[in-house]
């Protein structure tokens, strides 16, 4: 066999295991490493890399912040907030789809993840509703909110911009397309998961988590001095987690500089911070980050797009264009990374669009908002495998509330696209 189908079916065992249930995540993670360095598609050093990925480390440090976060009056205030919503589950919905949307759109899911799941667990525990409601919903927007803007991850737009006017495009893309564009997706994904979404997500009582322990009460355990300066230490680290880009210091440092800060000073034991540190999580992207590098560089994506191009061939109907152009990009984007998916779509759709004498700008905006809507499978995002194990969530339940999510973008992105950016 070669590399390109070995990996296939290392993946097609690893959906299998995630659809069964019945397999811990970390012996899945074990599993894709040990069957990679085994078959020769990555060596030992490469396979292992995941765990020394800037992303997981910044994982690892954020869990022992969230533990410091308990030790603060915050979680009692946001608490006080949102206490008036306790029987009305759609606005706790809202609010919390609102708040991930908006930190997404400004930083990052993977750092909005990084930021809410702590908050969300703790308030869900402490209001008594089910944190398996709140946190895919809030997830799955900001993963959609990802990229709309010119701050965080959305610095990147015109990077893309630049790639495709270098492949001989018309026209170029400015600041605000990407903001215009994703408003319509966005607005439809809160919506839907404020009156449908969480409907279909289940409803599993938090005493059935391991951290239910985790209640504001805890935040008495510490002097009002230490109180006060767990709220700092955790405030100035998110803070400069969401201006990563004016400071210039990556997120992952200020995330391990926020971490042992809290130790040092005494907000939380070495216990207390090794103990917060859910390692079947860490595991599992490390896992599932050396896969979807595999799908890379054995070319599983490179045939796929090619793939693309001949089954369009000769057509110049704009919404079968639109539909070929987004639809595979978001197909793929839930097995691998949503940066290699824009790596290889970008290039691929504009050089296409060249050669088919039309404007490219809605197919690549197309593929980067399809590169967003990674919200199918655990493996589609980081925020999505952080999710997995504090929400109690399986495949089943990413497929149950994303699936329709997804069809309803795919149509409105296949319709809407090519009337904001016509190919003519």
């Amino acid at each position: 066999m070669s590399p390109l189908e070995i990996t296939l079916v290392i993946l097609l065992v690893t959906i299998i295991a995630f659809v069964s249930g019945k397999v811990p995540f970390s012996v899945i993670s074990t599993g894709i490493i040990l069957a990679l360095i085994l078959t020769g598609i990555k060596t030992p050093a490469e396979a292992f890399g995941g765990f020394i990925n800037t992303n997981v480390v910044m994982f690892v440090a954020m869990f022992v912040i969230g533990a410091g976060l308990t030790k603060t009056p915050l979680i009692d205030k946001a608490q006080s907030l949102v206490i008036r919503y306790k029987n009305n589950m759609r606005m706790l919905i809202f609010l919390s789809c609102v708040a991930g949307a908006f930190l997404g759109a400004i930083t990052s899911a993977t750092a909005t993840a990084a930021i809410m799941i702590p908050l969300l667990v703790c308030i869900a525990n402490d209001i008594g509703v089910s944190r398996s409601k709140l946190l895919y919903p809030s997830m799955a927007c900001a993963n959609i909110a990802t990229q709309m803007t010119f701050l965080g991850q959305g610095a990147s737009n015109m990077a893309w911009n630049d790639v495709m006017m270098q492949a001989g495009a018309p026209t170029p893309l400015h600041i605000w397309d990407f903001t215009i564009a994703r408003i319509p997706m966005l607005t439809i994904a809160i919506l839907y998961m404020t009156f449908v979404g969480y409907k279909l997500m289940p409803d599993i009582p938090n005493e059935q988590f391991s951290d239910a322990a985790h209640t504001a009460s805890e935040s008495e355990k510490l002097s009002p001095f230490k109180r006060n300066l767990a709220v700092l230490i955790v405030l100035v680290s998110i803070a400069m987690m969401l201006l990563e880009n004016v400071i210039g210091v990556k997120m992952y440092l200020t995330s391990c500089i926020g971490a042992t800060a809290l130790v040092l000073t005494g907000v939380l034991t070495e216990k207390e911070a090794l103990n917060s540190i859910h390692q079947p999580t860490i595991f599992l992207f490390a896992g599932v980050l050396a896969l979807s590098d595999a799908i890379q560089t054995t070319g599983a994506g490179d045939v796929v797009a090619d793939w693309m191009i001949r089954l369009l061939g000769d057509t110049t109907n704009p919404y079968i264009i639109m539909l070929v152009f987004f639809l595979v990009p978001f197909i793929l984007t839930q097995v691998m990374s949503n940066l290699a998916t824009l790596t290889i779509f970008i290039p691929l759709v504009t050089s296409a669009c060249i050669r088919m004498g039309v404007d490219p700008r809605a197919a690549v905006v197309g593929v980067i908002t399809a590169s967003c809507v990674s919200i199918m499978t655990p493996m589609a995002a980081p925020c999505q495998i952080m999710i997995i194990e504090p929400g109690g969530y399986t495949l089943k339940d990413y497929l149950k509330c994303g699936t329709p999510l997804a069809l309803i973008l795919i149509v409105v992105s296949v319709f809407f696209l090519p009337t904001l950016y016509p190919f003519a």
